[in-house]
């Protein structure tokens, strides 16, 4: 399955620690398979500065399925059955945090928004949300211990 975070943030240097975050769950999850129903899933990581605040809205749950081209900042791509949402990351918090505890903060928060997966259940079949929550419950505690 793809899996990637996207990040959005007014902090620049720390959005590398993110990203490498990202890289590691994309890894882990390339080589997984939990049924036909999602074959990409996105998280959005919001972390911006209250000033900014109102230009940055998290978004809602949106399952696309099937596939779909999108041009995103001019960059052409593909995504096909793709569940995507978006979690929000206390500025303050992130900013009064060392800079190991603010990767055991992103992971806590996505760790914390997985019951919008559980929401899902009944509209996208053929997809083992149990075995996926129990996988990304199990990297991401591993990573921040």
């Amino acid at each position: 399955m793809k899996f990637g975070l996207a990040i959005t943030s007014t902090l620049i240097e720390e959005t590398n620690r993110i990203l490498q975050l990202s890289e590691r769950m994309t890894f882990f999850f390339n080589d997984k398979n939990y049924g036909n129903g999602i074959k990409s899933f996105t998280i959005g990581v919001v972390c911006v500065s209250p000033l900014f605040e109102q230009f940055y809205k998290v978004k809602k749950p949106k399952f696309t399925k099937g596939k779909k081209e999108l041009i995103i900042e001019g960059i052409p791509f593909t995504i096909e059955d793709n569940f995507e949402y978006s979690i929000k990351i206390n500025y303050e918090n992130f900013m009064n945090s060392t800079s190991d505890d603010r990767i055991k903060l992103v992971a806590k928060e996505i760790l914390n928004s997985l019951w919008i997966v559980e929401g899902m259940k009944n509209k996208i079949k053929d997809f083992d949300f149990e075995k996926f929550e129990t996988d990304i419950g199990s990297f991401l505690t591993e990573i921040t211990s």
